[in-house]
């Protein structure tokens, strides 16, 4: 008996090649809040298109195990569901409004590709993912003016540009194999236990962080102008832990009551390579700026990173491929946190979202019944924010709303994803507050790459 082994990845290879390139072309500002400047910049959620249309919650959602199957990056656990090769890809349109006390309001918009995500089953009972997500985002301008007696004007500028990149690989096993058949009792004790599963995800984090400040004194010659400006570029592994398990609440509804618990470790391996400098400066009589003194000046000083440490939790109902709706709170500890030798403005976090799904008939094959296998996803949360200004956390509240639109029936089985974020920052007393708008755009594929066929 002759045994060959099929790869059906050939029709993907183009969206992948397109993803790949899009991380070059797209390579525009992330974000524009004055808030970036503080910690490591605004932190972006580990989820995928889909995920967004609720909010982000899915640390108990598990994996389907029907066609279409989402990746679910929120708990590593839940790829032990996963039954079908999967390529997940997305991008994002982002709006923000930034209004300060006086009501003035500056509005500035950024395209994305921000996901690729390829994962597997490796057994009945086990899975796996790799992948590239954006980890946090810097990007920032401010500009302020001051009058001081017996100086003059005083103008300060500040920018901030780059971000931190996650390339991960997840893993996921459930322990239900080691149970006998005829172990499997409900009873909730045993059964809870019995449908444990377990996941790691290694990553390996990478990117710049640029800070500069600048003095000006456009009125008065007698001070020289001030520059300040620090690069970062760092690099490391850090790892998160999940586990996953659920009770059937009725067989005949085949509805679940599923629990999730995930940890990221506060990771000290991330290594830091700094550059500094700091001068004052001038300009000539024909406005070409030139360096009066050299105040600072170091080049790749090595130093360290500490990430804090977060644990989250979850718990979700769920239908079976009908409904589900749940709800993640996640706390993060940021009191061992810091950038090389720097001082910066953050504290603990804890952040809340809710978010559930509807799909009227996920098995429907006729087209009249098309928007019958439409998911519907809605979400919301809240996150008290970990940068601090002015001693106050910088709170933000979200709404988002999404669906997910069938690509192919029988044995094609992909979607389309579209969702909506709504986000507001800050708060009515604070200097400045964003009016945030989101639209996210995604794409998932479902597939079997490994076939095999017996031949007589």
């Amino acid at each position: 008996m002759d045994l060959t082994i099929y790869w059906n990845i050939k029709k993907h290879i183009f969206l992948i090649s397109f993803c790949i390139l899009s991380l070059h072309y797209f390579s525009q500002n992330n974000t524009f809040s004055g808030y970036s400047r503080y910690g490591i910049g605004d932190i972006q959620e580990k989820s995928l298109p889909f995920q967004k249309g609720m909010n982000s919650a899915g640390i108990s959602f598990p994996v389907d195990t029907t066609a279409p199957a989402f990746l679910n990056l929120q708990n590593p656990a839940t790829l032990s569901y996963l039954r079908l090769s999967t390529i997940e890809a997305g991008g994002f349109y982002y709006q923000t409004q930034i209004i300060n006390k006086n009501n003035y309001k500056v509005q500035q918009s950024s395209t994305n590709f921000n996901a690729l995500v390829i994962g597997f089953p490796i057994k009945k009972h086990s899975g796996f993912c790799f992948g590239l997500l954006p980890y946090s985002f810097v990007g920032y301008q401010i500009n302020q003016n001051e009058y001081i007696s017996n100086i003059g004007n005083v103008n300060y500028v500040f920018e901030g540009s780059g971000g931190l990149n996650n390339a991960f690989a997840s893993y996921g096993f459930s322990i239900k194999k080691y149970f006998k058949k005829q172990d499997t009792i409900y009873k909730p004790l045993k059964e809870f236990v019995k449908n444990f599963s377990f996941g790691l995800s290694a990553q390996y984090l990478f990117g710049e962080l640029a800070n500069t400040a600048t003095v000006n004194y456009p009125s008065n010659s007698t001070y020289y102008n001030f520059v300040n400006d620090q690069r970062y570029r760092i690099n490391g592994i850090t790892a998160d832990f999940g586990i996953h398990s659920y009770i059937i609440l009725n067989h005949s509804k085949n509805s679940y009551l599923n629990f999730g618990l995930t940890y990221s470790i506060p990771s000290s391996l991330l290594k830091i390579s700094q550059d500094y400098i700091a001068y004052n400066f001038s300009y000539t009589f024909f406005g070409e700026k030139f360096i009066v003194d050299t105040l600072r000046y170091a080049e790749n000083e090595i130093g360290n990173m500490q990430l804090p440490s977060s644990t989250g939790l979850g718990i979700s109902y769920i239908i079976a491929n009908k409904f589900g709706i749940g709800a993640d709170l996640k706390y993060t500890n940021w009191n061992n946190y810091h950038l090389a030798n720097t001082t910066t403005n953050v504290k603990n976090n804890f952040e809340i979202n809710i978010g559930g799904y509807y799909q009227p008939d996920r098995f429907a094959t006729s087209k009249s019944q098309y928007f019958n296998k439409v998911i519907y996803r809605w979400g919301a949360g809240y996150n008290s924010g970990y940068q601090v200004f002015q001693n106050k956390s910088i709170p933000l509240y979200s709404i988002s709303a999404g669906v997910s639109l069938p690509m192919g029936l029988y044995r094609s089985f992909s979607a389309l994803h579209l969702s909506f974020q709504y986000q507001m920052k800050g708060q009515k007393d604070f200097i400045l507050r964003e009016n945030i708008f989101k639209i996210h755009i995604g794409i998932t594929l479902n597939d079997r790459w490994f076939i095999k066929y017996k031949y007589d």
